[in-house]
């Protein structure tokens, strides 16, 4: 298996799309091209082009630009970045749906069975399901996905992120292109992949029960108005909100986790960040809550999210077998802590240059994270970071 990586940094979509796609050319046997983007670019465009490689691909954007990593080049925020798949042993297919005409979850389904099928190995379940997802409904999509192939595939991506949050957000494949389309890409590769899915916060000694809660919707903590309890708990982070109003950048680094016990005891954590107070008191949220579960107030700084990416990478690599030598990575890194780490996303980017400078690196910005922790289980979180590292045999 081979990893390319392309990027441009042309302001003009067709000034872009053509420098990339002319790279991406003189790699002939190229099997799958994943694409991110600045929300600013025009996907049809991009995609336009990318169809002159004949090659399977989607496109996604991401927040602020994409994440482009190699012995070249250490970018945080280039306009376009591709990451090309060589693997003539391997089979890849990707498919597309669209939410806005058939249910989130039939649309993953749906998504999934084309994928599928154009990966030439309908009834086989690949090594990973890599997918790209409109922000709101990404919990229904995996149990479509996991209503074709079952719960042993690892689901690995993000959901597509805009620069404003203001809904500017796309994903394009050949078939379907849109701020609602469902994107999967299947993956048989002929290497085995190393997988990692983390948050860069540690779990305070304050714990919640969710005593009412409704999907996104957190409407009490232990019996209080989720926003009064969560305002005391941050010692008066929101006081200003607690009548109504915009939290998201207010608790970056203070968001809600889920515990999830691992086999050998320990705790991983799945994120919940908290992005508005309503007229209820309660607080809208970027992932599904459970009435009854317990969630745990974290804490995360500047210094643990810009160093959590080295970390997350090394642990995909760890989980390669002993002999087998990384090609690429494709990271997943939330919007959200992009926004926070502001410009030291740069140092952070030269420390993965410097420590993985022989290894090419692609990543996006996402509104939302898909992954699989240690216990097998697939899930959706915020403010989370993962990691999908392909090997060379």
């Amino acid at each position: 298996m081979q990893i390319q990586t392309y990027s441009s940094d042309q302001r003009e979509t067709s000034l872009a799309a053509d420098e990339v796609t002319r790279s991406i050319r003189d790699d002939e046997n190229a099997s799958l091209l994943v694409a991110y983007t600045n929300a600013h670019h025009n996907p049809a465009v991009i995609a336009a082009s990318l169809a002159e490689t004949k090659v399977p691909f989607l496109i996604a954007s991401s927040c602020l630009g994409s994440l482009i990593c190699n012995d070249v080049h250490a970018k945080a925020d280039a306009g376009l970045s591709v990451l090309s798949i060589t693997d003539e042993d391997g089979a890849f297919g990707v498919g597309s749906a669209d939410c806005s005409e058939v249910s989130a979850f039939d649309a993953g389904a749906s998504a999934l069975e084309s994928a599928l099928k154009n990966a030439g190995r309908p009834f086989e379940s690949p090594s990973l399901i890599w997918c790209a997802l409109p922000p709101g409904e990404e919990e229904d999509i995996l149990n479509g996905f996991t209503s074709v192939v079952g719960e042993q595939v690892p689901i690995f991506g993000g959901s597509a992120a805009d620069n404003t949050v203001e809904g500017n957000w796309f994903i394009c494949t050949q078939q379907h292109s849109g701020a609602n389309c469902v994107a999967v890409a299947v993956m048989y590769p002929s290497s085995p992949l190393g997988l990692s899915y983390s948050s860069g916060y540690k779990p305070t000694n304050t714990e919640f029960i969710a005593t009412k809660a409704n999907n996104r919707h957190i409407l009490e903590l232990n019996g209080t108005a989720a926003s009064v309890a969560y305002n005391e708990a941050t010692n008066g982070l929101i006081k200003n909100q607690l009548s109504g109003g915009q939290i998201l950048g207010l608790t970056s680094t203070v968001p809600l986790g889920r515990p999830v016990q691992l086999e050998n005891g320990a705790l991983n954590y799945l994120l919940c960040h908290p992005d508005q107070v309503c007229e209820d008191g309660g607080l809208n949220v970027f992932s599904k809550v459970t009435e009854g579960e317990e969630l745990v107030l974290m804490e995360g700084s500047i210094a643990s999210l810009t160093a959590r990416a080295e970390r997350v990478i090394n642990n995909a690599i760890m989980l390669l077998p002993d002999d087998r030598e990384p090609a690429g990575v494709l990271l997943i890194y939330c919007a959200g802590c992009r926004l926070t780490v502001g410009d030291e996303i740069h140092p952070m980017l030269e420390s993965l240059q410097k420590t993985f400078g022989h290894l090419p690196i692609c990543g996006t910005y996402t509104f939302g994270e898909q992954g699989r922790f240690l216990d097998g289980t697939n899930r959706h979180g915020n403010l989370m970071i993962s990691a999908v590292v392909f090997s060379k045999w």
